[in-house]
């Protein structure tokens, strides 16, 4: 029995301290891993979250355009316009915030920029907003999408120059900028942003 314990080795404290390196080593690359998946999961979710918005709200708005008919005179689609949409150097600055017409279905139609806070339902962003009201009827306003950071709408007219004129607007470029809806901390994996933008010209005129 003697024999059998005097013969028995163990671990040194240098062979332990090895081992614990190495596996500390291998923890912190795997880690180191893990954590670079997670982040990169956050950035890429959080980039289709506004960029979805972003296409989203734009198509919304172009398509409602496309079909939008004239208001009295065959010369004049929009109905009420933001001053703003003939100011400013496309697509850095100027434009307006929000624009009227009537759709295909003879409903008023607004499209505007809208909060932050309570008007958009309580999101600290703010949001683009849709009015509809059928000729005779109360309007029903919805949001769009939230976490938007800018609409900007310009006006042209059949010259191509910048017009604000009711009667004059023949084309509409328009551009949304979008971030996430829920807060993000400024360079952070979840504070993304996306920019879309389109030009339309009225057919019905």
């Amino acid at each position: 029995m003697t024999r059998l314990v005097r013969d028995t080795r163990g671990f040194t404290l240098a062979e332990l301290l090895v081992v614990v390196a190495i596996l500390g080593f291998m923890m912190g690359a795997l880690f180191t891993l893990q954590r670079q998946g997670q982040l990169a999961y956050l950035t890429g979710a959080a980039r289709v979250e506004v960029q979805q918005n972003a296409r989203f709200a734009l198509d919304m708005m172009i398509a409602d355009m496309r079909s939008a008919l004239p208001v009295g005179v065959t010369t004049q689609v929009v109905t009420a316009i933001d001053a703003n949409c003939g100011t400013g150097g496309p697509p850095a600055t100027g434009g307006g915030t929000s624009i009227s017409f009537s759709d295909q279905n003879g409903n008023a139609v607004v499209y505007s920029q809208a909060g932050p806070g309570a008007p958009c339902d309580g999101t600290t962003t703010r949001c683009l907003r849709k009015s509809i009201t059928p000729p005779a009827g109360v309007a029903a306003v919805e949001t769009v999408i939230g976490g938007m950071q800018s609409l900007q709408i310009w006006c042209y007219d059949s010259t191509g120059a910048l017009n604000a004129a009711l009667t004059g607007i023949t084309e509409i470029r328009v551009q949304i900028a979008t971030q996430t809806e829920r807060g993000a901390t400024a360079g952070s994996p979840g504070d993304q942003h996306a920019v879309v933008e389109s030009r339309v010209r009225f057919r019905n005129i």
